[in-house]
């Protein structure tokens, strides 16, 4: 029987009546989901818009910018570069994307009350003109010297709205001799007598050598008898303590053993190997304090005994000639390690820059020409902290005009590598050359500090950047005295021999592997959160090293002449980008992107040290009146009328209080804009300041950034981060 949904004689009225009933019965059910249990409204909401993307997908003979929008209003975008489903965790579209590689790039748009939208996708392929390698190191240690996907260079400019890496091949600095560590006493045991023969040889191949695992280490620098890593006090003539001044005695019987050979086997591995020589005491019979100590606990620092230095030059003679009985060529001495530290536990003499300076002129020099010997000299060979040291030596004007002298040497301990950019603007001759920073446990992340440190030093002019000891073992000796504390490229296990590769091993290799010795570094550009250092090797190939100083990943571009590069790298993590060709155009700096000042092409009195800013990175420190730091090749476009820095200023000591002055085409050029310096509580305390802009700009110009003081008294300027032009 048929369902009846009115009575059979309910009247007309009575039916419209029921009828209406039902219609409202049946229209709440159906909103309160027909009694299902839910109270969910089946309400559609309107989807957003999905995004357009533009260019279309397709084949390109150039880079491209590719943009995205959506026609709902609010709508935040998101995209992937990848080819994977982007989402909300997915990078946030701001600007122009770019694109310079094969590129599959989808978007989704999201909006406060719409759904989702549909995934638009766009395929690019980009026609590339070179292609570059790169690896990668971690500060995590996920990744070590791990290599990824070729990149491409495209042609292309980039855009100012992206952090970019800038290189300029006409711009050209130091040449490189290499990167390297120490043989000292206990590296050269532990590879030579505690790991076996096979284990030896494969870990000297991967040190030196340049085959598939090789990291091509070119620099040694070498204890003269024992240092801090040493298994034993020991001296080429001790003498059991008597005076031998005709060094009848002399003996190098210790470092036949194992220093010498392996030495060999390094420059055997690779022919470019540097070899330098540094004593860290004579023997105590030399000495005021008549020990190898440096100072002893109660007693006095030791010093050159009066009468001694013609023995000490024929010392240093003696051990460059038993290198070469062993095959071995030595490049460069220092006279003295660490000469303004005494220890009280390891070997070591205080040396005091007029010391060092009649050490030089008066019996070292001589007897080192006497002999024949082309060994030639590094000053100082101590921490960046005192230049007035090798600045004292350079003002004896036989010393500064001696081809004997090579350079100076320094050491990472204190201060910063922006001091070997003063030396330079003063001595342009003199080589700047890192020969000592260890790694060690007071270091909180090794990778970090390595990428950093080694990049500031070959901005800074550096030609060789040299760790410590070569090896250690698993309880980071053996020592007699000395550091209980430091680390090594490699530890040796003093039970089975086994090799482990450590962080040191891997920082070292990003540089040493693709800057090949004899390559000049060349202008690059630092961006925000990101530091560089580019060269040009002697075959012609091309290396880029860049760190993120950020925990979080940056996507960047590398504007190599009239050719763009664009890539990501993950946060603390250090790439070597490597290519063939050459350079097509002379690159612009963007006046309207943000310019990092440690960028510079040339600067005097200012001196590069790293910043706790945003970003993190170098600032430009150690201001004073008249500082200038130059920027070639800016590009004003058609005129700015704006411009803001980022300044940091400790007015404690009577600092602060100038301005920065930004002129055109020399340092007393065309005035372009001020901007005040004001204190902010601290170096590293940092504010953004706006100027005035006193001329009009445009076309392309070389920016001289220059400080001046507010008057009598006021020392430091300010430190400097990065600045913009709008």
């Amino acid at each position: 029987m048929p369902t009846r949904y009115f009575p059979r004689n309910a009247s007309g009225l009575m039916r419209a009546f029921l009828f209406s009933l039902f219609l409202t019965a049946l229209l709440t059910a159906t909103a309160c989901g027909g009694g299902g249990g839910g109270s969910s409204s089946t309400v559609t909401e309107s989807q957003t818009a999905a995004p357009t993307i533009s260019p279309a997908g397709g084949s390109y003979t150039t880079a491209q910018m590719v943009t995205l929008t959506t026609s709902t209003a609010g709508a935040s975008l998101y995209y992937t570069l990848d080819g994977t489903t982007p989402t909300t965790a997915s990078a946030v579209y701001a600007a122009a994307i770019p694109v310079t590689q094969n590129t599959t790039v989808k978007a989704l748009a999201v909006a406060t009350g719409y759904t989702n939208s549909d995934v638009t996708s766009a395929a690019y392929t980009v026609q590339n003109n070179v292609t570059a390698a790169q690896v990668t190191t971690s500060a995590d240690l996920s990744s070590l010297m791990a290599s990824g996907a070729a990149l491409g260079f495209a042609t292309g400019t980039a855009s100012a709205a992206w952090p970019t890496i800038t290189l300029d091949e006409a711009q050209s600095y130091q040449t490189v001799e290499g990167f390297g560590a120490s043989m000292t006493d206990s590296a050269a045991y532990l590879l030579n007598e505690v790991a076996p023969t096979t284990t030896r040889d494969a870990a000297m191949s991967n040190l030196f050598g340049r085959g598939s695992n090789g990291i091509g280490l070119s620099f040694l620098r070498n204890p003269m008898g024992a240092s801090d890593i040493a298994r034993a006090i020991y001296s080429y003539d001790d003498n059991g303590g008597a005076a031998d001044t005709a060094l009848a005695n002399f003996s190098m019987a210790h470092d036949e053993a194992d220093i010498l050979p392996l030495t060999l086997a390094a420059r055997t591995l690779n022919p470019s190997l540097k070899v330098m020589v540094t004593p860290w005491s004579p023997p105590g019979w030399m000495k005021t304090n008549s020990t190898m100590i440096g100072q002893v606990s109660g007693g006095t620092a030791g010093a050159l005994a009066s009468g001694m230095e013609s023995a000490w030059a024929q010392y240093f003679v003696k051990t460059i000639e038993g290198y070469q009985a062993a095959g071995i060529p030595v490049d460069y001495l220092s006279a003295q390690n660490e000469p303004l530290y005494a220890p009280s536990d390891y070997p070591g003499m205080m040396m005091a820059a007029t010391a060092q300076t009649t050490l030089l002129r008066d019996d070292l020099l001589p007897a080192l020409s006497a002999a024949g010997l082309t060994t030639r000299v590094l000053l100082y060979d101590h921490n960046w902290d005192t230049a007035s040291y090798p600045e004292t030596v350079l003002a004896d004007a036989t010393l500064a005009a001696s081809g004997q002298i090579a350079g100076v040497a320094w050491h990472g301990y204190e201060g910063t590598p922006g001091a070997m950019n003063t030396l330079h603007n003063q001595f342009s001759s003199m080589g700047q050359y890192v020969t000592e920073h260890s790694g060690g446990t007071w270091v909180s992340n090794q990778v970090r500090q390595d990428f950093e440190e080694m990049t500031q030093a070959m901005r800074n002019w550096g030609k060789a950047y040299v760790k410590w000891s070569l090896a250690l073992n698993e309880a980071r000796g053996p020592y007699d005295g000395g550091c209980s504390t430091c680390s090594a490229p490699i530890t040796v296990n003093s039970t089975s021999g086994a090799v482990t590769y450590n962080a040191e091993f891997y920082t070292l290799g990003q540089f040493s592997k693709y800057v090949l010795p004899g390559a000049t570094r060349v202008y690059s550009s630092n961006a925000l959160g990101l530091v560089s250092a580019a060269f040009v090797n002697p075959d012609g190939s091309r290396a880029l090293v860049v760190f993120n100083d950020t925990a979080a990943a940056i996507r960047f571009q590398v504007q190599w002449g009239g050719q763009l590069m664009a890539t990501q790298l993950a946060g603390l993590t250090g790439a070597t980008y490597s290519w063939n060709g050459a350079q097509s155009a002379s690159p612009l700096l963007n006046a309207k992107a943000v310019t990092m000042a440690s960028g510079y092409s040339t600067a005097t009195v200012f001196q590069t040290e790293t910043t706790t800013d945003t970003g993190n990175g170098y600032d430009l420190g150690y201001s004073a009146n008249g500082a200038v730091a130059v920027y070639k090749n800016m590009d004003f476009g058609s005129g700015v009328n704006g411009v803001k820095l980022r300044e940091a200023c400790d007015s404690s000591s009577g600092n602060c209080g100038g301005t920065v002055e930004f002129h055109l085409d020399s340092a007393t050029g065309t005035l372009l804009a001020t901007v005040p310096m004001t204190a902010t509580g601290g170096w590293q305390t940092w504010q953004t300041v706006a100027g005035t802009i006193s001329s009009s700009a445009s076309g392309t110009h070389d920016l001289y950034l220059v400080m001046k003081n507010s008057g009598a008294g006021t020392s430091a300027v300010g430190n400097l981060n990065w600045f913009q032009f709008n």
